[in-house]
């Protein structure tokens, strides 16, 4: 699994073509969106969420979920963490909460920031059957 710290409006890129960003956070609720091709489906809850079609065809999630949480696009596993609770060396600030990606192949994945340029971090996300913890 690779953890990633966000803020707040950041982007997680996975991959080539799929992108979760978060949206808002209100005490332990997180908003989340999600963009991914087309017929990749989202599930949450055990439940496949219905998609909005973007222009370019590709799929549009937007949903909010408590933290601590897990839903999975396509082969692709995600959790979310606020700070201080899974994670244990986080720190506390409102700001910020952690991404947990866990993929079946590798991956590259990173966090991007709104500002155009600026970028948190990139990695490759470690395989199922090897998982390691990973700080970004």
């Amino acid at each position: 699994m690779l953890v990633l710290t966000c803020r707040i409006g950041d982007t997680v890129r996975i991959g080539d073509d799929l992108r979760m960003t978060v949206q808002s956070r209100l005490r332990n609720r997180v908003t989340v969106g999600v963009i991914a091709p087309a017929g990749v489906d989202l599930f949450f809850d055990n439940a496949c969420l219905r998609p909005s079609v973007l222009p370019d065809g590709a799929w549009s999630y937007l949903f909010s979920m408590l933290a601590v949480r897990r839903y999975r696009v396509g082969d692709v596993e995600v959790c979310v963490w606020l700070p201080g609770d899974a994670v244990s060396l986080a720190a506390d600030c409102d700001e910020y909460l952690h991404v947990g990606v866990i993929a079946p192949e590798p991956f590259q994945v990173s966090c991007e920031h709104p500002t155009p340029g600026i970028r948190s971090s990139d990695a490759h996300v470690q395989s199922r059957a090897a998982p390691a913890l990973l700080w970004a």
